[in-house]
């Protein structure tokens, strides 16, 4: 009996043991998260150009909205929107018809007024005998050397009236004042019009001006001459650069900002009026600009902050930085790092406030450390 007691409480005894051994699992603290594989670089110092920063609008070079010299009936519009023209290429025909008709009556009237100076110096010349034998008196005289300065005076009324009418004919026929492209053709064949409607316009884009703003404080160290370059986001990731073309002199008192204008070759004619476009102007000066590779840079959740993961010991700390201009996969940073200090560039998604962290070498690196024992 005692021994099947015995037997009893030790099986009760290791059943008991047995449920106590997850309450102290339970109970143990949590492992602690393994640090995040990291790639990382080094804020750089560099020289690099003062600018001055404007946003603006391109528009044409020169822009001229063509009007009739005469008014009348259209017929023909051979140039269409978005054409290329040369100066004096056609753009609009006019119903020539009662120019001309006009035209011929003026040299009919010119062929009659020289028949009637030609008879009148004839007849001049025939009494110039005349009086010069005593046949005439002077004053006899006199009335036809009058009549010749009649029939010149008709003669060269006549020749203008020519001009006139071959202007008129030459008027009904409308040409492009320069070299450009039609941005607009209002018009259409059988249209009348007048000397004030705008028959066509035409605009030069090459080159091309870009009208921008810039704050009271950079218009001192503004010259003409300087580099400008631009980005429109119609083609991102390119760079048109230009120069400063024109000054304003005065400042605007409401926006306390000066107009400036630049001009771009645009010989492919990437760049068109209307256009929005981001500029700046290089100055003489240099500055101080940090940067680290876009890789780095990451937006906060609030969407209007960017930050980098400054690496500090094991761990990482936010620094929230204003970046500035990207380029060759480098970004500057306005505000908010110092040079020489070393961010985080992979694997940001996993980083937070505080992350430990271990950083990589990357393969390259890494395999010509390995290559460096051989060569001692």
């Amino acid at each position: 009996m005692t021994r099947w007691f015995v037997i009893f409480a030790s099986v009760l005894i290791l059943a008991g043991c047995g449920r106590a051994a997850p309450s102290v699992e339970a109970t143990a603290p949590a492992a602690e998260s393994a640090p995040v594989s990291i790639h990382t670089a080094a804020a750089e110092a560099r020289d690099v150009p003062t600018v001055v920063r404007a946003t603006g609008t391109f528009v044409a070079d020169e822009s001229s909205s063509v009007t009739p010299s005469v008014p009348g009936q259209i017929v023909a519009t051979p140039v269409n929107v978005g054409d290329m023209i040369n100066a004096g290429d056609v753009l609009v025909r006019l119903d020539d018809r009662d120019a001309r008709l006009k035209l011929g009556q003026a040299e009919a009237a010119l062929l009659q007024a020289e028949a009637q100076a030609k008879r009148a110096s004839a007849e001049a010349k025939r009494n110039a005998e005349l009086v010069q034998g005593g046949l005439i008196s002077p004053s006899s005289y006199e009335q036809y050397t009058t009549q010749v300065a009649v029939a010149d005076a008709a003669v060269a009324q006549a020749v203008a009236q020519v001009d006139a009418a071959k202007k008129a004919v030459a008027d009904a026929v409308i040409v492009a004042p320069f070299n450009g492209h039609v941005s607009a053709r209002p018009v259409a064949v059988g249209e009348y019009v007048s000397t004030s409607t705008k028959v066509v316009t035409v605009v030069r884009i090459a080159p091309i001006k870009l009208q921008l703003l810039v704050p009271e404080s950079a218009a001192a160290s503004l010259r003409t001459g300087m580099t400008v370059t631009a980005t429109v986001p119609a083609h991102p990731g390119r760079t048109f650069t230009g120069s400063v073309s024109a000054l304003n002199v005065a400042i605007d008192p409401s926006s306390r900002a000066m107009s400036i204008e630049a001009k771009f070759s645009n010989t492919d004619a990437r760049l068109m009026p209307g256009m929005f476009g981001s500029g700046e102007v290089q100055l003489p000066a240099k500055e101080r600009g940090i940067f680290v590779p876009e890789s780095a840079v990451t937006p906060l959740p609030n969407g209007e902050s960017f930050a980098v993961y400054a690496v500090d010991g094991e761990a990482v700390r936010v620094r929230v930085v204003q970046p500035g201009e990207r380029r060759n996969g480098k970004v500057r940073l306005l505000a908010g790092l110092e040079p020489g200090v070393v961010v985080a560039t992979s694997n940001l998604g996993k980083l937070f406030e505080g992350a430990r962290v271990r950083a990589e070498i990357p393969a390259a690196t890494s395999s010509s450390e390995r290559r460096e024992p051989k060569g001692e």
